[in-house]
């Protein structure tokens, strides 16, 4: 009977060497074509630009649409995420080298999932780059939209307007809180597992603290509870409050909408609609570059880390450990991917989410914290 063959440590080394670079052509094939695309993008943004500095001269002249401004606004801001999944297409890059996959049971991938749900750090990192890592790109525009808002509404109470006195309040801390809400998301960087990484130190530093006496872990630990806290009601401030906002400004200004103030209204949600999507275009391209850019660079080093670890580990139990260590790091560099979706072929916009391929597979689990 012939005997299985041992997997050597070069067969090791060889094996993920082939699937590293076959993921290192994708990633390149993929920047290429995010590099071809970003060419021509600022030129679609010249127009909703003009768009919105003729809209806020037309605030000032008519102050009903400010109203509508900001209606539509929060409404956008709020439903944002459905408006992504409006008729649209995928585009991605396909290319696995020589590296052959076999097709997974049905079996192999409930246990797969087992494993992952039982990784309740990697399923709330999955969520939070879904769910946040997709606001990056719109920080700007709704930025653009929302402080063209202001600057009208400020104007309006500089000058005296008392018509705009009632909810001028409301508005400012409601666009206040958003405004520190995305400067928080951009610090946070979802996109590329930032948030993992702060938890990561924090809880070095609550380490740290901890040998060094009670004191200094109660002065840590305290300013991590203070840190989530006002993390908390920064959140709960940009994305529960909106809606109360909106249905506020819905109820007030609309009850002298008359026919043309309703029509008004439709044409500026469709505006913004059209500024959204092109700045969140350029801007989620500008964000894939980067963050393909930042991956190329990684997996270009972990094959050079794998190809070097014979030579600076003499014994075998230390070349496994860092083996396993550089397979740890891909994998979790891996497990997500960069999606494209179009507007009806228009408007390209590219999105971090989990890779299945990785996400669902027991082996790489096994190599993820």
């Amino acid at each position: 009977m012939e005997q299985p063959s041992i997997l050597t440590f070069d067969d090791s080394v060889l094996a993920f060497t082939e699937e590293a670079s076959a993921e290192l052509a994708r990633q390149q094939d993929l920047l290429e074509m995010v590099k071809d695309e970003r060419k021509w993008q600022w030129k679609s943004t010249v127009v909703p630009m003009l768009l919105l500095l003729l809209t806020a001269v037309l605030m000032f002249q008519y102050p009903k649409a400010l109203w509508s401004w900001f209606i539509a606004c929060l409404m956008l801001y709020s439903w944002n995420f459905i408006f992504l999944l409006l008729p649209t297409t995928r585009k991605g890059v396909r290319s696995d080298g020589n590296v052959v996959r076999m097709k997974k049971t049905r079996e192999q991938r409930k246990l797969a999932l087992r494993r992952l749900l039982g990784k309740p750090k990697l399923v709330l990192e999955i969520v939070i780059t879904l769910f946040l890592g997709r606001m990056v790109p719109l920080t700007v525009v709704f930025t653009m939209i929302l402080g063209a808002g202001i600057l009208v509404l400020v104007a309006f109470i500089l000058t005296g307007y008392t018509a705009v006195a009632g909810l001028a309040r409301l508005i400012i801390v409601q666009v206040v809180l958003i405004f520190i809400f995305y400067t928080l998301v951009n610090f946070l960087e979802p996109q590329t597992q930032g948030v993992s990484e702060i938890a990561r130190s924090w809880k070095r530093r609550m380490g740290a603290a901890k040998l060094k006496g009670r004191t200094a872990s109660f002065i840590v630990k305290s300013a991590a509870v203070g840190v989530l806290v006002t993390v908390a009601i920064i959140f709960i401030g940009a994305l529960v409050l909106p809606g109360y906002t909106f249905v506020t400004l819905l109820l007030t200004s609309t009850k002298e909408f008359g026919l043309l103030d309703a029509f008004l209204f439709i044409g500026i949600i469709l505006e913004q609609f059209w500024i959204m999507r092109s700045f969140q275009s350029v801007m989620s391209v500008r964000m894939a570059n980067q963050i393909l850019n930042e991956r190329i660079d990684k997996l270009q080093g972990l094959v050079e880390t794998s190809r070097g670890i014979e030579d600076r580990f003499p014994e075998d139990l230390d070349r496994s450990d860092a083996m396993r260590a550089v397979r740890g790091e891909f994998y979790s560099l891996m497990l997500y991917d960069i999606y494209r979706m179009d507007f009806f072929g228009k408007f390209p916009v590219y999105v971090v989410g989990p890779r299945r391929k990785y996400v669902f597979d027991e082996k790489v689990l096994s190599h993820v914290p």
